[in-house]
């Protein structure tokens, strides 16, 4: 619930599976070889759902996941906190993901569970990673998020990866 007393909707999950519905009624559930895969925050999906989609087609199928970018890095930024992890801590909390992440340990923080480095662990089909070295989305957002320099130091390089 907002503070305004909107309630929030997450319809994520409700939407992977009309959509998985509809694919398995046009063909997805005769399906001799499945490929699923996604870019970006589409790429952590992919981690998230691998097994899932393979648990969808026939056992006989091959089966196989791509994530194009979406490995999300838990590290320290520029201040030395950790902002990808409070924000997925939130996303978690919010969501009650916990128990979708059965690979979390109980001494894990929530958020921890969401990272593909911990996703990636349980992943039983076969799962391709491509990840540019260096993402310029991540150097913005992940290790220097305009909330930890309040004296814009990394203004340059978060406009320009070449300027780092």
């Amino acid at each position: 619930m907002q503070e305004d007393g909107t309630p929030f909707f997450f319809r994520g999950q409700r939407i992977w599976e009309a959509v998985m519905s509809e694919l398995l009624s046009k063909g997805l559930s005769r399906a001799k070889e499945a490929f699923l895969t996604g870019c970006s925050a589409g790429g952590l999906s992919t981690y998230i759902h691998c097994d899932d989609f393979r648990a969808l087609v026939p056992k006989a199928s091959t089966v196989k996941c791509l994530a194009d970018g979406g490995f999300f890095l838990d590290v320290e930024d520029i201040s030395g906190r950790r902002y990808m992890r409070g924000f997925y801590n939130d996303v978690a909390r919010l969501q009650d993901l916990r128990k979708k992440f059965t690979h979390c340990s109980s001494d894990m923080e929530p958020g921890q569970c969401i990272f593909p480095r911990e996703v990636a662990k349980g992943i039983h089909t076969p799962m391709f990673i491509l990840n540019p070295a260096y993402d310029v989305w991540q150097v913005e957002h992940v290790l220097s998020p305009e909330g930890s320099d309040p004296e814009h130091l990394w203004q340059n390089c978060r406009l320009d990866i070449t300027k780092c």
